[in-house]
């Protein structure tokens, strides 16, 4: 025990004796760690050489006083950016590490640190706090400084989010202007404070916009020597010329450079064959696509479609709406096997009674055999080699599977019975035979059977049937090739890639266009331009890019991108290689996410509103005062294109609390359309400006036969009321003012506005992601068209079915989410042949779903007019 007890003794003495010398180990660390604090060399952005020199003479002299001291006087009166906050806090970092380790180990020991330490670890840990106050007084005294700069430095003082967006000094400042804001302004601005104020050389400045005038408007209003606007184009084509020594050569006219590679490949057979089995097979109806792409991948055996029409007429010239994909590829193959038919024509024999509707097959065949007209009949069952219906039969009806089979394979039983007991002749054909055989085949071998006379039609000539050499059809397909090439090309993708990704997601329809159909356009085109040694205008972005990345042979201390919303891949890529340099080249990029309208020319909407995870740490400014407009339609517009949450919000508010300007929805009757338009204008004062806006080129049709048109230069005008009055399209229209705005044909349409015409599914692949909201582009579109006016927009809408936007502001009671679903002949008045129809269907024990896409209705409105016929 007693030796126990002397261990013990020893013990706690080793242990005091041992901390007492750590606890005198940390206090002369403590002390060593606080004097080198003290000799810290400041932070400098100078050169390796300068640094070293001025941190041997710190150590020398003990100028370090502390953090907040080094950072107010190594940016004295600057704006510190992320990257130089970054650095100087890097600078202090490895001293931070070493201190808070220590200060760990010091309270292990209750040892009170110095006063040195504990300010060090809480001023680097105030870092970010204390350049941002170093900051918003250095922008204060900027902006105090400068006041009268910015008060003259335009015709008009410049307001103070302009002037807070121009004194940014971040890496990447991105401006989000809004309608009538005054973005030009802004970059007028922000050329004449780098040029005048900071003392920045011109030939320093890159200045972007996106067509020439908007370039040469900015290189006029700048009126600064060495500074020139460029569009992206412009540019690039200058930084070839200079790099090779040769100034590229531009296909100025690639449209008809398409149009002539495609029909020299149609003189290809196998091209051709393409197109044709295309429009057989793969041509969807739009609305429908997604519907029917998520039935294929449930690998159903038959697909049930709304208002399929066949490619051509029946034999009396009449249009034929089928039921299903099938009968559609059904309808066509007859039609090239040169068969005269009528579709759902009532059977010869009189077979309604209680039970059933009087029989309409599928197909009624005519054909002479001996100088006399015979008629067979063609039944296409929907069922597989087991007899078995697909699964949405069921489900459509609300009935089970079991029953589903039963009720139809009845109905085969039935219509079998009824041609054995007359001795008429059937045919049939079931979705089996799409699975297992070539439709055409087995029909060609069922009617040759039958004594039918076959006069098949060459693939030239149903490629003459089809798309008409010259017709609106041809040139709306050749759009299509073009659209995807031109994409393909911008979204910096290979045709290759494009092909895998649809291979990958098991999209047999858009492997079949690119394979057969794209892919020979393009690799065309590219040899075209290669062989005549020229490029086109993405050509010039990507091989400038590559220049620019190997070499770069431009360097600029700021780059200022006017209509960022615009920005495209290719261009993006171009632009991040133009700001590498030593340091990096400032971006200012000035922009308005609500007037993002051209998806469809490659804009990346997500390059906008997600910046800085694309160019890294980004001051965002917001210029939100209208010089253009005032309220209620500063109000309006705002609140109608905040809808889409995808937008970034925004307070918007007009100059001047007393301007006013009107938003008026106008109804109109077709039949006055004309006149309407006349009297409008002649309520407007002689003395304001006018447009005439559309959402389609076409818009103006019906005034084209009433007034008398004008065309100046690329300007078209119509003369109403003696005066003289400019149609634009809505996406012309933009950037552009006038005092009143008349927006044309605002219906619920496939022309209307929002359109409804959908892309081509194909397209998804080259296309930028679109925002989830519905109508999201044609939203943006709209409220470019309604925030033209300086006075007032007044939007004309047929008094029989308004468009869905139209109802927002009218009705917004009405709109439901349905109401954004593509209903084409949704608000049009009901008539007698239409309700004949309807009872017809509802009779037949059709489902309501069924009748809605039938009658191109939603299933709301059916069953309201059902309830209505049935008082």
């Amino acid at each position: 025990m007693q030796w126990a007890f002397i261990l013990v003794i020893c013990i706690i003495a080793i242990s005091v004796i041992v901390i007492a010398m750590v606890r005198t180990r940390l206090k002369n660390k403590s002390k060593e760690l606080a004097e080198k604090l003290n000799h810290i060399s400041a932070y400098s952005e100078k050169s390796n050489y300068e640094q070293a020199r001025e941190r041997l003479s710190a150590l020398n002299e003990g100028a370090f006083i502390d953090i907040p001291s080094d950072l107010n006087n190594g940016f004295y009166g600057r704006v510190i950016s992320a990257t130089q906050e970054k650095d100087f806090i890097n600078h202090y970092k490895v001293h931070f590490q070493e201190a808070y380790s220590l200060l760990k180990k010091l309270e292990a020991f209750n040892i009170t640190p110095s006063e040195t330490i504990s300010k060090f670890i809480n001023d680097f840990g105030r870092i970010n706090k204390l350049v941002k106050q170093h900051n918003d007084g250095v922008i204060t005294f900027l902006l105090d400084t400068h006041r009268d700069f910015f008060d003259h430095c335009l015709k008009y003082p410049l307001d103070k989010q302009q002037r807070r967006s121009i004194v940014s000094e971040e890496d990447n400042c991105l401006v989000v202007s809004s309608a009538g804001s005054g973005k030009t302004s802004s970059i007028v601005g922000k050329v004449k404070y780098l040029t005048e104020i900071k003392g920045i050389a011109p030939e320093r400045i890159l200045l972007i916009s996106y067509t020439n005038k908007a370039a040469a408007e900015l290189t006029e209003r700048m009126a600064t020597n060495g500074l020139k606007g460029y569009t992206f184009h412009k540019l690039a084509i200058d930084i070839i010329g200079k790099t090779t020594g040769t100034k590229p050569s531009i296909c100025d006219n690639t449209d008809s450079l398409f149009v002539d590679i495609y029909h020299k490949l149609l003189d290809k057979s196998s091209f051709k064959k393409s197109i044709v089995e295309y429009f057989i097979d793969y041509q969807t109806n739009e609305a429908d696509w997604e519907q029917r792409k998520n039935e294929r991948r449930e690998q159903l055996s038959g697909l049930k479609n709304v208002q399929l029409k066949a490619m051509f007429p029946d034999m009396d010239g009449r249009a034929i709406y089928v039921r299903s994909e099938q009968e559609q590829k059904i309808c066509f193959a007859l039609s090239s096997l040169g068969v005269k038919f009528r579709y759902e024509e009532p059977y010869e024999h009189q077979l309604a009674d209680e039970m059933h509707s009087q029989y309409r097959p599928d197909f009624s065949i005519y054909f002479k055999q001996g100088g006399v007209t015979k008629r067979i009949y063609l039944e296409h069952f929907g069922v597989d080699e087991h007899g078995l219906v697909p699964a949405w039969f069921a489900k459509d009806k609300g009935i089970t599977y079991e029953e589903a089979n039963q009720k139809y394979n009845d109905g085969i039983t039935w219509k079998k019975t009824a041609h054995e007991k007359f001795g008429t002749q059937l045919l049939v054909t079931s979705s089996a035979d799409f699975h297992y055989s070539d439709i055409r085949d087995k029909l060609r071998k069922l009617l040759a059977e039958a004594g039918v006379p076959i006069q098949e039609k060459t693939d030239e000539e149903l490629y003459d049937l089809v798309l008409p050499k010259g017709s609106k059809q041809e040139k709306a397909f050749i759009r299509l090739v073009v659209t995807f090439v031109t994409l393909v090309k911008s979204s910096c993708k290979s045709v290759k890639e494009v092909l895998k990704q649809a291979k990958n997601a098991d999209d047999e329809r858009s492997v079949f266009i690119i394979k057969n159909i794209f892919q020979p356009v393009y690799e065309r085109y590219i040899n075209a331009l290669s062989d005549s040694n020229q490029i086109d205008f993405t050509d010039a972005i990507l091989q400038a890019t590559e220049i620019c990345r190997t070499s770069h042979p431009v360097e600029y201390d700021y780059i200022i991108v006017d209509e960022f919303q615009d920005i495209s891949v290719d261009r993006y890529n171009f632009l991040k290689v133009l700001r590498e340099g030593n340091p990096p080249a400032k971006l200012y990029c000035v922009g308005d996410d609500w007037q993002s309208i051209y998806r469809f020319s490659g804009s990346d909407m997500a390059l906008f509103n997600q910046f800085p995870e694309y160019f890294g740490t980004t001051e965002i400014n917001k210029i939100e005062t209208t010089y253009r407009f005032g309220e209620p339609l500063v109000s309006l517009s705002s609140n109608f294109i905040q809808r889409n949450k995808a937008q970034i919000q925004k307070n918007i508010h007009s100059f001047s609390s007393e301007m006013r300007t009107e938003l008026e929805f106008y109804a109109y009757d077709r039949r006055d359309y004309c006149n309407t338009i006349g009297q409008l204008v002649a309520s407007i004062p002689s003395d304001k400006s006018i447009f005439l806006l559309g959402r389609y080129s076409f818009d103006d049709y019906y005034l084209s036969f009433m007034y008398q048109s004008i065309k100046e230069g690329n300007r078209f005008y119509y003369v109403i009321g003696g005066r003289k009055i400019e149609f634009l399209t809505v996406h012309k229209s933009k950037g552009l003012e006038a005092d009143y705005v008349i927006l044309l044909q605002c219906n619920k349409d496939t022309y209307g506005f929002p359109s409804q015409v959908s892309d081509d599914p194909v397209l998804n692949y080259v296309l930028t992601k679109s925002d989830q909201f519905p109508y999201g582009e044609e939203r943006r579109l709209f409220y470019v068209a309604i925030t033209r006016a300086k006075v007032k927009t007044l939007v004309l809408y047929d008094k029989r079915f308004p468009s869905v936007f139209v109802d927002e502001f009218l009705h917004p009671e009405k709109v439901s989410e349905e109401s954004y679903v593509k209903h084409p002949n949704a608000n049009k008045r009901w008539t007698r042949s239409a309700d004949q129809f309807l009872l017809k269907l509802h009779n037949e024990g059709k489902s309501v779903k069924y009748i809605a896409n039938k009658m191109g209705r939603s299933q709301t409105s059916i069953v309201m007019r059902l309830n209505k016929l049935n008082k």
